[in-house]
């Protein structure tokens, strides 16, 4: 079958580097979104992981601003496509792009739909502190994530997992139900005679991030903090802040690595953010229990161990976190 691949991130990267490997199919083309030049700092970007996989493989290569522009739909028809294979792409087709392929298009999404549909289904699933997650694998429609599904596999979520990490693995999970479905369709299956469709009282959405949900909350538990730094992870990575000096603009500290619970009593009245003890590791009181951390890295700096961090900024018991 002739496969236009659209993406942008690195989700899809497992199931088209196994495409790439299928001797009955054939990667005609990658759509992605354009990516700036350059930092806001002025630093040039990387090229793109799943574009510099096209590259290696000489696959045609458009970058589109808006895919359901007049010229990307022109564009799209002019593949002959039989399929598209979406994931992690970040723009949603029209009913007129989908059917620019003579099969439409699937999609792999990072969750077990229907719920958390949208744009960061991994990262909620940690947050939330879910035990289990998945992949599905749906014919995709114009509503986003909302399509039949056609395949599906549930995955229980490490307790020390952050986002990239269980990213990375459902990513290798889905390639394989991709190319089931697709050998499926190219043997001439009707896809609608095994789809399930979605039921809509159960769809959750997983909205995009923003910097702002990454500051951290002392009023919330240890364990709830210690998700959201595992769910946070590479961005837009969990933050407090600290007073070293009254009167001073507050330090902004990133806590590093996934940090501890600790097994220690919290004195009655403690306010949540208050520094317990400093050690090895820093214990951190909570609105339930208390968090350890072992590096703390100040913006703009490299993570220092807790030591380094009391010697540099003689950190101490009793000031607080905010």
């Amino acid at each position: 079958m002739k496969i236009v691949c659209m993406g942008t991130g690195t989700f899809g990267i497992p199931t088209l580097e196994a495409l790439y490997q299928h001797p009955l199919h054939e990667v005609v083309a990658l759509v992605t979104q354009p990516v700036p030049q350059t930092h806001t700092q002025g630093k040039p970007l990387p090229t793109p992981e799943i574009v510099q996989l096209a590259e290696k493989n000489q696959t045609p290569i458009y970058h589109f601003a808006k895919i359901k522009s007049p010229e990307a739909i022109e564009t799209l028809r002019s593949f002959q496509a039989d399929l598209f294979f979406i994931c992690d792409y970040g723009q949603i087709l029209s009913q007129e792009g989908i059917q620019a392929a003579r099969l439409g298009g699937l999609n792999l999404h990072g969750s077990l739909l229907p719920k958390y549909r949208g744009a960061a289904p991994v990262h909620w699933a940690i947050y939330n502190g879910d035990d289990e997650t998945g992949i599905t694998v749906i014919h995709i429609t114009p509503e986003m994530d909302a399509g039949p599904m056609v395949a599906w596999e549930k995955v229980p979520i490490l307790p020390d997992e952050t986002t990239p990490e269980l990213e990375a693995r459902l990513a290798r999970i889905g390639a394989p139900h991709v190319l089931y479905v697709i050998d499926r369709m190219a043997n001439g299956e009707d896809l609608s005679q095994w789809a399930v469709p979605q039921d809509p009282a159960l769809a959750c959405g997983a909205r995009k991030l923003r910097k702002q949900f990454a500051q951290i909350d002392w009023n919330r538990s240890a364990v709830e903090i210690r998700n959201q730094i595992r769910a946070f992870e590479p961005w837009p990575r969990t933050f407090t802040h600290w007073v070293k000096t009254p009167g001073k603009p507050p330090i902004r500290l990133i806590p590093h690595p996934v940090p501890e619970i600790l097994e220690m009593p919290l004195p009655e009245n403690t306010p949540p953010g208050t520094i317990l003890a400093v050690g090895e590791v820093l214990a951190v009181a909570t609105g339930k229990g208390v968090l350890g951390i072992r590096l703390l890295q100040p913006s703009g700096k490299r993570p220092l161990t807790i030591p380094e961090f009391h010697c540099g900024y003689g950190i101490q018991p009793g000031t607080t976190f905010g």
